[in-house]
């Protein structure tokens, strides 16, 4: 197995890439885990604060336990998600810390709550779950043309900017979320960009807080 470069979350974006069928799972997560920005916008604000951040407190401890507590490991990685999560995801034993996505997907819920008023971090994290998703199903499948120097497609980048706006949209509608259609475009614009681009920094993280930095600076 590839080992990881040595600090945490050092994810490779050139790594060798899943079966279609189980991109398509993984991605499914993505869904499930809207509950995250719908709980920014339906719970009042502190205790959402606290609640994502406890989760995300709770995500990490659990993926540092499973790549230091052989126990752990057997139980999260061999026996529950191992069969979904990318090869440089799973270090050796003893080797350096790899954060999974859907830590960092916790990482980026808890700072987007914190550093955003409601409506623009929950688009932020929305739109890059959907359009991620997106991405990831028309880019695999119809993705014939690659961004230069990046793995992506623009197909698949496209498909992002299309969900992605739908899901903003999506968010403008609830009740008194001050989101505009033009913030929902930069959002979905810069989140595309952000996601085809080969930045050493999980996408899950840098993409909800600076997409949702682009459609904070155009509200204010």
């Amino acid at each position: 197995m590839r080992r990881a470069a040595g600090y945490v979350g050092a994810v490779s974006e050139h790594a060798p890439v899943l079966p279609y069928r189980v991109e398509l799972q993984r991605k499914a997560i993505h869904l499930g885990a809207l509950v995250l920005p719908l709980a920014m916008l339906a719970l009042p604000t502190p205790l959402a604060r606290w609640s994502l951040s406890g989760l995300a407190v709770l995500a990490l401890s659990l993926d540092l336990a499973r790549q230091r507590v052989p126990a752990v490991r057997r139980l999260l990685v061999d026996r529950a998600f191992g069969w979904m999560m990318r090869p440089e995801e799973i270090p050796p034993e003893g080797g350096p810390v790899v954060l999974n996505g859907a830590v960092w997907m916790c990482l980026s819920a808890a700072a987007c709550v914190w550093l955003f008023p409601p409506s623009v971090g929950a688009a932020a994290l929305a739109m890059l779950m959907i359009g991620d998703a997106a991405a990831a199903v028309v880019g695999r499948r119809w993705g014939a043309h690659k961004w230069p120097g990046s793995p992506k497609s623009v197909e698949g980048s496209l498909a992002y900017v299309v969900a992605a706006f739908a899901m903003g949209l999506a968010v403008t509608a609830w009740p008194g979320a001050g989101l505009t259609v033009a913030a929902c475009a930069l959002g979905a614009v810069a989140g595309a960009a952000l996601e085809a681009l080969p930045i050493p920094v999980n996408d899950n993280f840098r993409v909800p807080l600076l997409s949702g930095l682009a459609m904070w600076l155009v509200l204010a």
